[in-house]
């Protein structure tokens, strides 16, 4: 008797298309705060939606050459600190920094993002927002939903260490995988990679 095939999992894929990319920067640049700035922190930093979600004051650091963020409940049960920096993540800190003067003097307990009730943001109102982005960057179906999730964001940003050179172990430790396999399905090459160092090879 033959075992049942397993079927293969199917792991959320980085945006290839450099102009989707683009368009998806561009209409994140426009979304109200505090929505600006959760999408910034999930397409620079890597981060899981969840993550960022439930961060806290205390949990931001913005020391010159310290900066991040701990993340104190993640998806592997290991806390862990999610490295900033003004190079890596440029448009993160420039909102976290205008963003915490607008907490100044508040507990380190209260969420660092609230909604317009003082409440946490919820996942429906982020991915509520997360469809507007998407609708401005015209990257919907024909029925209007989003051509990429929320958690495509983030295997972008791996990929994206992954063209630029970066060791697989950094790429691992920016977006917190315990698993290394994880991180090994951000790092498929795109036709425009080979093509690319194809030609350069030959001149």
């Amino acid at each position: 008797m033959r075992e049942p095939a397993r079927q293969r999992q199917q792991l959320p894929r980085p945006i290839e298309s450099s102009t989707d990319r683009t368009a998806l920067d561009q209409a994140i640049a426009g979304a109200p705060q505090p929505y600006q700035l959760l999408f910034t922190l999930l397409r620079e930093a890597g981060m899981r939606a969840g993550e960022v979600l439930a961060l806290n004051l205390g949990d931001v650091s913005l020391a010159a050459g310290r900066e991040g963020l701990r993340v104190r409940d993640p998806k592997n049960g290991t806390e862990r600190v999610v490295v900033l920096g003004p190079t890596s993540t440029p448009r993160s800190l420039r909102m976290l920094r205008s963003h915490l003067k607008t907490l100044a003097g508040q507990p380190a307990h209260v969420p660092l993002v609230r909604s317009p009730r003082g409440t946490r943001v919820s996942y429906d109102a982020l991915h509520y927002q997360w469809r507007r982005v998407c609708e401005r960057a015209q990257l919907v179906d024909a029925a209007g939903a989003p051509r990429y999730t929320l958690h495509q964001l983030r295997h972008t940003r791996g990929s994206e260490l992954i063209e630029q050179g970066q060791p697989m172990e950094i790429v691992q430790r920016v977006l917190g995988h315990r698993d290394p396999r994880s991180t090994q399905g951000d790092a498929a090459l795109h036709d425009d990679q080979v093509h690319a160092a194809l030609e350069q090879g030959r001149r």
